[in-house]
């Protein structure tokens, strides 16, 4: 019995090319070419893929090595194929772009919108503005703040904004931003207290409670110096509005720190005539004489 080989059809006897690609029992891929061959066929992925034809991948023709558009045109992947665009600003096919007659009137402006367009001699440019950097397609903020020289006053606060930057004197100072010099805050309404001392610094102040008060000189409170006892022993001590006085007890003199005993007998004569004064500490003493009473 004879039998027709894999890729023939008939009896056996005769036997003739089956056709693969148009009797559907081929298995190329969706795209890929079928080509019938002597008891066989064969798969080869179209152009735009790639593969063994038994599988087909979209080739990214816009991710290869050379772009297949012109320099200044965007190329789109598509299923098999690509498509070239020419930039806002150029005409052409997408391979070939040239400048517009003026790119910088187009209502789609090839420029970055911080960028300034200027046409001259059938072709234009754009550069980005002061404050901005970049190839003018696209522009970037420059952060003025961040510079090894930075543009406001020693005595002042950089901000960087959209395109430019703040100078802002800081607490103590005051100026433009650009030239800050320092407040002397106690040539005005002191901060201090009634009781302090104000002392201008850069920048700032001091407050130094006067002798005879404490605090922080913001608030100062009166010192009771009566509390240690700076005075004599035979003294009295009274407090007072940021001092204090000392008072010799009666029967001393001196200045309170120093208090000496008085000898009333000596200097007073206190005593009846016929009576003797006897001088005591801080006091005297008076006895009557013999023959008398009192």
């Amino acid at each position: 019995m004879c039998r027709c080989n894999a890729g023939y059809q008939g009896d056996g006897s005769t036997c003739f090319d089956v056709n693969e690609c148009s009797t559907g029992t081929a298995q190329c891929d969706a795209n890929a070419i079928c080509t019938n061959t002597e008891g066989s066929y064969t798969c080869r992925c179209n152009s735009g893929y790639q593969g063994n034809g038994l599988t087909c991948a979209d080739v990214n023709e816009c991710s290869t090595g050379t772009p297949p558009c012109g320099s200044n045109a965007d190329c789109t992947n598509t299923d098999g194929a690509f498509t070239c665009k020419c930039r806002p600003g150029y005409q052409g096919d997408g391979i070939t772009c040239t400048p517009s007659s003026d790119g910088c009137t187009l209502a789609n402006t090839p420029c970055h919108a911080d960028a300034d367009c200027q046409h001259s001699g059938g072709s234009f440019t754009c550069q980005c503005r002061e404050g901005y950097e970049g190839n003018g397609h696209t522009c970037i903020d420059v952060n003025e703040c961040s510079a090894s020289t930075p543009p406001c006053g020693l005595n002042a606060i950089c901000t960087n904004t959209d395109g430019y930057f703040t100078c802002e004197c800081q607490h103590g100072y005051h100026g433009d931003g650009f030239q800050c010099t320092d407040i002397n805050e106690c040539s005005t309404t002191s901060p201090c207290d009634q009781n302090a001392y104000c002392r201008n610094t850069e920048g700032s102040y001091v407050c130094t409670c006067r002798d005879g008060y404490q605090g922080d000189g913001r608030t100062c409170t009166d010192v009771d110096e009566c509390v240690v006892s700076p005075c004599g022993q035979n003294a009295r001590c009274r407090n007072t509005a940021g001092s204090f006085t000392c008072s010799c007890h009666n029967g001393y003199q001196g200045d309170g720190i120093t208090c000496n005993d008085v000898n009333e007998c000596a200097t007073l004569a206190p005593c009846d005539a016929n009576a003797d004064c006897t001088n005591t500490i801080g006091s005297f003493q008076c006895s009557c004489r013999e023959g008398y009473q009192g």
